[in-house]
C-alpha cells in the first residue's frame, strides 16, 4: 500500500476510534467509568476524546509496519483511559462539590427574605431537611435558592 493511503486510513481510523468514544452511554449500564459515568460534569468525554487522539498519534508512531492497526489500538486504549480519568475527576468534584457547605435544618425552620426575625417568611424548611449555604450574615445563613434561616437551628449535613 502507499504511504498516502496508510496515513488516510489511519487517520479515518483514529477519527473512528474518537466518534465511538463520544457516543452516549445506556442509561441502565453500570458506571465503571469507561464505558460510562455515575457523576455530572462532561469531563469524561471530554478525556475520551482527548486519550483517543493522543492514542491514535502514538500508535500510529510506534506501529511503523502497521501503522492503522496501531493508530486503531492507541486511539482505543487511550479513549478508555481518558474516559476513565475523566469520570474519576468528575466524581472527585461532585464529592467536593456535594459536602462543601452542605447543612441540615435541625427543627422546622422558617425561611426569611432577609438576615432577621423583621423579614418576611418566604419559605419553610423540615427538620432534617439538607440546603446548601451560600453565605451568613451575622448569625444567620443565607440557602442556595434564596433565604435565610437562624444558624442557631442549622447542623452539619
Amino acid at each position: 500500500m502507499s504511504k498516502m493511503f496508510k496515513a488516510g486510513l489511519a487517520t479515518v481510523s483514529m477519527i473512528a476510534a474518537m466518534g465511538a468514544a463520544m457516543v452516549p452511554m445506556t442509561a441502565n449500564a453500570q458506571a465503571n467509568g469507561i464505558t460510562n459515568c455515575d457523576a455530572p460534569g462532561g469531563r469524561q468525554q471530554a478525556g475520551a476524546a482527548i486519550g483517543a487522539l493522543i492514542g491514535g498519534l502514538a500508535g500510529s508512531q510506534v506501529s511503523r509496519n502497521e501503522r492503522a492497526l496501531g493508530a486503531v489500538v492507541g486511539a482505543g486504549a487511550g479513549a478508555a483511559a481518558g474516559s476513565y480519568i475523566g469520570c474519576n475527576q468528575q466524581r472527585a468534584r461532585a464529592n467536593q462539590q456535594g459536602s462543601e457547605n452542605m447543612y441540615r435544618a435541625t427543627s422546622n425552620l422558617r425561611i426569611r427574605s432577609g438576615p432577621g426575625t423583621n423579614y418576611g417568611v418566604s419559605g419553610n424548611l423540615s427538620a432534617g431537611q439538607p440546603f446548601t449555604a451560600i453565605g451568613s450574615q451575622g448569625e444567620w445563613v443565607q440557602i442556595a435558592g434564596g433565604g435565610w434561616v437562624n444558624a442557631r437551628y442549622v447542623g452539619n449535613y
